[in-house]
């Protein structure tokens, strides 16, 4: 047997037959499988040796039929120390596996009950947190919405700054153009009666110098009702000598006057030179009836 490695007793006879006087040292009792005394067969109970019967926590001492409670045991409880233990575990009796099995139903009835209670506080706390979340960005858009409206207040504030000065600068333009067309018109009004002025300087000057040149005067005298008169007279000859001349040829009272420009000579005028008058070198008069 040994030989055959614990074939059997079939394998062991063959063995001999064919490997006759190998063994003739060897005790028979050893070659038929016998072993000496005091050796062991592996895997044998020897004397003192249990089976084990069941597992034991090491935490709390308590019994457990195989590793499956086990595994459950350290699920509920956290335990890990586990061994095994020779102390069977005696069969439930029938009252016994009732009342398990009724304690196992009111466990799962406290488990969904526990279950259902986590379930609605995790519900109520989504809703808080949904509303949290809900509210946050209520206040969120409120603020996005505000800063909006800030902001458009603020552009419409500068809108309404940048047209005002745009205004007041076209108004200052406008009235530097109305100043600047004023002065214009100032100067040229100016310019106008310097030109004037010196234009009737001029002519007064050529006048004066005209009637210091002539000493004589020809009048015209247009009579309405005859024909004209004409007559030289002194430059330094009155009006009162013209007048008595004409009114031998006019019957009626009259007045002298000129026509362009046209001014009607009174008594005033009577003493007043030809020259004072303006009447030199020549002029027309014309007889205005009264």
């Amino acid at each position: 047997m040994k030989v055959t490695k614990g074939a059997g007793l079939q394998p062991a006879m063959d063995w001999l037959i064919a490997h006759p006087g190998e063994l003739e040292d060897e005790p028979i009792g050893q070659t038929l499988g016998e072993r000496p005394a005091g050796e062991s067969i592996e895997g044998e109970i020897q004397d003192g040796e249990q089976t084990a019967q069941s597992l034991q926590c090491n935490d709390c001492q308590k019994l457990l039929r195989d590793a499956s409670a086990a595994q459950v045991h350290a699920t509920r409880t956290g335990h890990v120390n586990f061994s095994e233990s020779t102390t069977a575990i005696k069969p439930l009796t029938e009252e016994e596996k009732q009342a398990k099995l009724l304690e196992l139903k009111q466990r799962l009835a406290e488990k969904r009950e526990l279950r259902t209670i986590q379930d609605k506080e995790e519900e109520k706390t989504r809703e808080r947190m949904r509303r949290q979340s809900g509210k946050e960005l209520t206040e969120a858009k409120t603020q996005m919405e505000e800063k909006e409206m800030q902001k458009l207040l603020m552009a419409k504030k500068k809108e309404k700054e940048d047209d005002k000065i745009a205004k007041a600068k076209i108004k200052a333009q406008i009235e530097a153009d109305k100043k600047e067309r004023a002065a214009k018109r100032e100067a040229a009004k100016q310019a106008v009666q310097a030109q004037k002025q010196e234009e009737a300087a001029a002519e007064a000057a050529a006048l004066a110098a005209s009637k210091k040149e002539y000493t004589e005067t020809r009048l015209q005298i247009r009579s309405p009702t005859g024909a004209p008169i004409t007559q030289t007279f002194q430059a330094t000859d009155t009006l009162q000598i013209v007048y008595d001349l004409v009114s031998q040829h006019v019957t009626g009272p009259f007045q002298l006057m000129m026509t362009f420009p046209r001014k009607v000579f009174g008594e005033n005028e009577m003493q007043k030179t030809l020259k004072d008058l303006d009447l030199v070198p020549s002029a027309v008069l014309a007889v205005k009836s009264l």
